[in-house]
């Protein structure tokens, strides 16, 4: 088991949350997330989904995680709590990622802790559209053969290593090509890195009960669209 820190990049549709549980904060949802993926697995809509609580400011990853832990000791209720940018009009936003949050009720709640434990929050604007999210989060890994990864915690999640950093733009592209040509492209990619064997370029595969043959292929196909760059 690999134990280890990193982050994955993604581009989602969010949108303000319409809520009266937390007056005038920016508060997003990404209501469908793993856009590329269209499979029975996908969460539900009577849960939220993945939240961002927009901050003032950039807390930093020690912040972010330090005040979930304190919070957790007395919320009654399970959450995860990750640090996360969000580039939206070419403006980044710095947020908290909070997720399995097991019902809308909650958000108030949990909301105002983060505030008493002194994180301050922006003002409410009105979003809906596409954002670049880059989310910091903790893994726990198993390398089931070189350069393949299996989600211990998640397991529609496997990592699939590439020599190098893919800009989002180019990745985007590479993608649209792959599930243009492959037979079955009913998958949803994310580029990430995680701070193995000092660091680690990946692509990030969500679809359900891939195979080691399936992420290969998969695999195989990213390398060779990334030598003709």
């Amino acid at each position: 088991m690999i134990e280890t820190f990193g982050y994955i990049t993604k581009e989602e549709k969010l949108h303000t949350l319409e809520s009266d549980l937390v007056k005038n904060t920016f508060i997003l949802e990404a209501a469908a997330p793993f856009p590329g993926y269209h499979g029975e697995n996908v969460p539900v809509s009577e849960k939220p989904h993945y939240l961002f609580f927009v901050t003032r400011k950039d807390y930093g990853l020690e912040k972010i995680i330090r005040t979930g832990v304190e919070i957790k000791k007395f919320f009654h209720a399970p959450f995860g709590a990750r640090p996360a940018n969000l580039k939206m009009y070419n403006t980044d936003y710095p947020a908290i990622r909070i997720n399995h949050l097991e019902s809308y009720s909650l958000i108030g709640e949990l909301h105002r802790w983060f505030t008493d434990m002194g994180i301050q929050f922006m003002k409410r604007k009105q979003f809906d559209d596409n954002s670049l999210i880059r989310v910091t989060k903790q893994f726990r890994l198993e390398e089931i053969e070189t350069g393949i990864f299996r989600d211990l915690e998640d397991p529609l999640m496997h990592y699939v290593e590439i020599p190098t950093h893919l800009p989002w733009k180019i990745f985007e592209a590479i993608t649209l090509h792959i599930k243009n040509n492959v037979s079955n492209n009913n998958f949803d990619a994310a580029t990430g890195v995680l701070f193995i064997r000092d660091l680690v370029d990946v692509v990030r595969i969500y679809e359900k009960d891939p195979g080691i043959e399936r992420l290969r292929m998969l695999r195989e196909r990213y390398l060779q669209e990334m030598e003709k760059l």
